[in-house]
């Protein structure tokens, strides 16, 4: 029962990213034909990642309490609305708007569905379960962005919000009349009733965690707005940037679930801080690309990085969130993650101002190191440290 049950979880994220992967990469020539500046472009990004990381938290933290299966089909309802509403946009301020009430959906539906996964993973599973729902997810992101450019290219951009609206609808249904309301009867390892968020905070392993996961975004945030200048700089073509891109996400989907398996057996920690080290070098080395199997073999080990430590992460957060409350604890871990997505690219750019386009990458690179400091730093007094 829960491998179907997370079958279908994965199913609902997969579809889910799907759409958003259609949507997302055409959305700043959308803005454009609307009227929008360089600014106003900014704001549509920036108004989704705000609305989510206010609203993910409470969200979380009321999952606990009122129950998940009828916060993601909230959420998967809004979804199919917002959906048709970006074609309705008649400038920047109304698709600002529009990002901003997408936003809010949002944190009805990842979040919560990822802290059902954790709920459902059996004991001594949870690297398993977690990496299969992970790659759901990444997958369906590698895979949204190659769709929707070739309906944008036949049909137009109006279609790729139809397609989101529909596949957002088909996540809704899925949800009704195959995913379980009720969970307590196959999770049996939350032995305590969900603490407040102060509580939360005062684990060491959680704190770890979060700030870690806030810096590594930090200095990953730059990658998609900035990989295009490093890599056109270095003569890729547009269409050669979308095959990066892509292909680190599908690098990183395809061993979640081997990896997954992996964290099972292995030292949590340690797997953290390997994926994060070949991340950070990976990332750091991307402005010494010249060609384009030269990205493609970097964005590689990108890929693989985030397959070793991202299961590993999960597997902790699941572990924290038996106790502390799994809406919560899977809330704050993607509250911490949207924040350096918005802080990341401000930073990102920034750099470039002052000291050009491959200064942003070679500080990513520091950045993700100075996050498996931080993350050794708060890990060293947990037992997850002498775990094998």
């Amino acid at each position: 029962m829960a491998h179907r049950r997370l079958f279908v979880v994965s199913l609902i994220g997969f579809v889910v990213l799907l759409g958003v992967g259609i949507v997302v990469p055409i959305l700043p020539l959308y803005a454009q034909d609307l009227g929008a500046n360089a600014f106003q472009i900014g704001m549509i990004f920036a108004s989704f990642s705000l609305s989510k990381t206010i609203f993910t938290p409470i969200i979380g933290g009321l999952s606990d309490v009122t129950g998940r299966k009828k916060l993601i089909i909230l959420g998967l309802g809004a979804y199919t609305v917002v959906a048709l509403m970006y074609v309705l946009a008649i400038g920047p301020l109304t698709l600002i708007a529009v990002r901003s009430i997408h936003g809010v959906a949002s944190a009805f539906i990842l979040p919560v569905a990822m802290s059902y996964a954790g709920l459902i993973a059996k004991q001594g599973e949870e690297g398993l379960f977690m990496g299969t729902f992970n790659m759901a997810l990444f997958l369906g992101m590698g895979t949204g962005p190659f769709i929707g450019g070739v309906l944008t290219r036949f049909f137009g951009m109006d279609t790729a919000f139809f397609a989101l609206s529909l596949l957002s609808l088909l996540a809704l249904v899925i949800t009704w009349g195959m995913l379980p309301g009720s969970i307590r009867a196959t999770s049996m390892h939350e032995t305590r009733r969900p603490q407040s968020l102060g509580i939360v905070f005062k684990s060491r392993m959680m704190k770890g965690l979060l700030v870690s996961r806030l810096i590594n975004s930090i200095g990953r945030g730059g990658l998609l707005a900035f990989l295009p200048l490093l890599a056109t700089a270095r003569g890729i073509d547009k269409a050669e940037v979308g095959m990066l891109i892509s292909f680190t996400l599908f690098i990183t989907g395809i061993l979640q679930r081997p990896f997954g398996r992996m964290v099972d057996n292995s030292n949590a920690i340690g797997m953290v801080v390997a994926g994060s080290i070949v991340g950070a070098l990976s990332f750091g080395g991307l402005p010494f690309g010249r060609g384009f199997l030269s990205f493609l073999s970097i964005a590689s080990l990108m890929g693989l990085g985030g397959a070793i430590s991202i299961p590993a992460i999960s597997v902790m957060a699941v572990e924290e969130g038996r106790t502390l409350g799994m809406g919560k604890t899977m809330g704050l871990l993607d509250t911490a993650r949207s924040l350096g997505m918005i802080v990341g690219p401000v930073i990102s750019g920034g750099v470039m101002a002052m000291m050009g386009i491959d200064s942003v990458f070679y500080t990513g690179g520091i950045l993700i190191m100075a996050g498996v400091v931080v993350f050794l730093l708060y890990a060293r007094q947990t037992p997850w440290l002498s775990r094998p």
